[in-house]
This record gives structure tokens, C-alpha cells and sequence, in this order.
């Protein structure tokens, strides 16, 4: 090969990558990438990286329409959907952060109609693991066990005890964490 056919070829292989890095770039800024997108009957729901993947901001969106702005997780994605319940048609989202402090909370997303989308606010007790259960008799709801989140590290330090499961419940649009019964003692 001559030396011009390589200048050639060389030029052309950057040519390309900065294209590719400009088109990546653009998709980014225009909201697209990283995310998932799940079909619901008032539109498409969409998680979308905002920016750079440094800057760790999140929009939810309902169609081209914003219904949560987050920022400070590196990981954002759809956990659960139930598409046919009474209530709308309900999402489960899960905010990582990447990191072995507190990884994961959640938020649940309901779909209403296209004008009407609630959020919740965050819960979880940092587990990234939750059990999620659809309870449809008597009444629909939506129950989230956690098993109590600790580190490693903390199981080692004196006198550690290990936290106790929670639970939380999401029942007609209204999100509450159900404190444990108290334990008679003998």
C-alpha cells in the first residue's frame, strides 16, 4: 500500500469517527441515547439521559412532554409495568447510583391519561432488589419488600444489628410505607 493511499485512508477513518462522535453527541443533547422507552395508551414513556454522562441528569417523559427531571444517578431504568390495571397503567422506576452507598431508589410512575402523570416521590431503603407484588382482590395494590440494606462493612462493626425488612405499598395512587408490628416481649 503507498503512502498516499494510507494518508487517504486515514483521513478518512477520522472523518468518520468525528462524525459518529458528532451524531452521538447531538442524540444527547437532544435528549436521546441512553434510556429505555416502554408503549403505554397515552403515548410513549421515556427515560432519557440530559447531557453529558457526567452530568447525571434524567428526564421522564410522556411523549415530548417532561413529567420528572433527576439528577445525580448514574443508572435509570424501568423495573416493573403494569400496563392493564384499573388505576392507569403503572411504572416502576429505579434510580441507581452506581455506587455500593445506597444504590438503587425507586419512584412509581402512573399513567393516567396523556394530559395526567404522577410521580411519587423516592423510596426504598436502598436495596436495588426489591420484590415487587400485585395484589388485585379486594382492592388493587402494588407492594414493594425490601430486605433491609446494610454494607458489608457495617456487619463487622460492633454491636451491629441488621436492619429490618420494610415494605411499602402503593394503593390508589397513594404511596406509604407500612411500619413493622411491634414485637411483644416476654
Amino acid at each position: 500500500m503507498t503512502d498516499d493511499r494510507r494518508s487517504t485512508l486515514r483521513a478518512a477513518a477520522c472523518a468518520a469517527l468525528l462524525c459518529l462522535t458528532f451524531a452521538a453527541d447531538a442524540r444527547a443533547q437532544a435528549g436521546g441515547g441512553d434510556g429505555e422507552t416502554l408503549p403505554t395508551k397515552s403515548g410513549t414513556l421515556g427515560i432519557f439521559r440530559v447531557g453529558d454522562e457526567a452530568d447525571l441528569k434524567w428526564e421522564l417523559r410522556l411523549g415530548k412532554k417532561t413529567v420528572l427531571q433527576h439528577e445525580g444517578s448514574s443508572f435509570v431504568h424501568f423495573e416493573a409495568f403494569f400496563p392493564n390495571l384499573s388505576q392507569g397503567e403503572v411504572a416502576i422506576v429505579s434510580f441507581n447510583s452506581g455506587g455500593q452507598a445506597c444504590p438503587a431508589q425507586f419512584r412509581v410512575v402512573r399513567v393516567v391519561s396523556a394530559d395526567k402523570v404522577e410521580v411519587s416521590e423516592e423510596f426504598g431503603d436502598c436495596s436495588d432488589s426489591p420484590t415487587v407484588t400485585l395484589k388485585q382482590l379486594p382492592e388493587e395494590e402494588l407492594t414493594f419488600g425490601f430486605p433491609g440494606y446494610y454494607q458489608l462493612w457495617q456487619s463487622q462493626e460492633p454491636g451491629f444489628r441488621r436492619p429490618p425488612p420494610t415494605t411499602w405499598v402503593y394503593r390508589k395512587g397513594v404511596l406509604r410505607e407500612l411500619k413493622p408490628a411491634a414485637t411483644k416481649k416476654r
